[in-house]
């Protein structure tokens, strides 16, 4: 991300819904631009995981391109976002299950009160 995205709203990190806008996006010495309607908050965020990502493997896998290196970090972002959201779907089940079986004691309690 450029420091345009920086100075396209600073100090609000909030759009109208439906507004966009335009940003670089800068890896590796490649950059592109792209149309986008999340927040600057959002945008800075996710420049620093990746440039960190990009970082990190930059200085463990030696002789691949720049290209090559964000197409390794992408997909690894991509492999973590799958897993934390089956992990997501595992919570929102037992925390489901959970509160069914609070329920069932509370209105259970209840009954034996009326």
């Amino acid at each position: 991300m450029s420091a345009e995205a920086d100075k396209w709203s600073e100090g609000q990190d909030l759009l109208p819904r439906g507004q966009s806008k335009v940003t670089e996006l800068s890896l590796g010495g490649l950059s592109i631009k792209v149309k986008t309607d999340a927040t600057p908050a959002l945008l800075r965020q996710t420049r620093d995981l990746v440039e960190a990502r990009f970082e990190e493997y930059s200085s463990k896998v030696k002789g691949i391109s720049s290209h090559q290196l964000a197409v390794l970090v992408a997909y690894t972002l991509g492999e973590e976002l799958l897993k934390e959201r089956e992990r997501l779907k595992s919570l929102k089940k037992k925390v489901l299950e959970c509160s069914e079986g609070l329920l069932d004691r509370v209105e259970a309690e209840l009954s034996d009160l009326v």
